[in-house]
């Protein structure tokens, strides 16, 4: 499957990947609560001095999950979708073995670190509410673009209740085709398909749908580049299922974008 890429995308990864993370757990906050999914994240004080939901590679999910967290978040960031901000945080041997409240057992090595949000209210909604405050017209415009681009699914929201309840998209284990454990056959089957937000865009912000189309149309191979070569060597993923997947996601650039600024019009009528 891997001869459907264009020769821009072969080997575009090639020696790139490392072991490299940018922080440290220092101590284990908390365990996953019930709600906070199958992959069963846990808090942790970072050597940062920030909080942070990490996700390991060893989890009852996939091994799959922290990949694509990290990716879809990464790309969220690339075009100003409303997600936290994402870091890899090194779990160190002093924790190997150590068995969490939760049932899991940590593993030393690299894992994904979602940044923590203090005082937030966790929603799981077919849409994103709260339209009306906050930026969240701005913040909820954004989304259908992030939607559509990285083919959203399993839509989970957190709202600041200190800051007028703005909204942030979190927990994309389960964006792109075929996830958690998503394929080289699975993107390039969807790869030319349609997948807009199937809810009211009534008052979005039309002038940030046209930013977001816009910073989609100007994004380049190497910023998707810059995502995907910071997931480490010595994850689940080979080289070639994340070319295709830089490739899917190029390939949707566009026509995401052309979507967006149909919406805009739309609105803007």
């Amino acid at each position: 499957m891997t001869d459907s890429l264009p020769e821009v995308w072969r080997e575009a990864l090639k020696n790139c990947r490392a072991d490299r993370s940018d922080l440290s757990v220092e101590a284990i906050v908390s365990a996953a609560s019930d709600d906070r999914g199958g992959s069963v994240p846990f808090q942790v004080q970072a050597t940062d001095g920030e909080r942070y939901w990490v996700k390991q590679i060893a989890n009852p999910q996939s091994a799959r999950t922290p990949v694509t967290e990290q990716i879809i978040a990464g790309c969220g960031l690339l075009i100003g979708a409303p997600v936290r901000e994402v870091r890899l945080i090194s779990i160190p041997e002093d924790f190997h073995g150590e068995k969490l409240g939760s049932g899991i057992t940590l593993t030393a090595g690299i894992a994904h670190a979602s940044l923590n949000l203090e005082y937030a209210m966790f929603d799981k909604t077919w849409e994103p509410q709260n339209r009306h405050r906050d930026d969240n017209r701005r913040r909820h415009a954004a989304y259908f673009a992030f939607f559509d681009w990285c083919w959203g699914d399993d839509r989970q929201w957190l709202y600041d209740v200190m800051d007028d309840l703005k909204l942030y998209s979190h927990d994309h284990g389960h964006f792109l085709p075929g996830s958690p454990d998503w394929t080289i056959e699975s993107l390039l089957h969807e790869r030319e398909v349609a997948h807009p937000l199937d809810t009211s865009a009534e008052g979005l912000d039309y002038n940030e749908l046209e930013r977001v189309a816009g910073v989609l149309e100007n994004l380049a191979m190497p910023d998707l580049k810059a995502v995907l070569c910071r997931i480490p060597a010595s994850w689940p993923v080979s080289d070639s299922e994340l070319e295709t997947l830089g490739f899917f996601l190029d390939s949707r650039r566009l026509p995401v974008a052309r979507r967006i600024r149909q919406l805009a019009a739309t609105l803007a009528r």
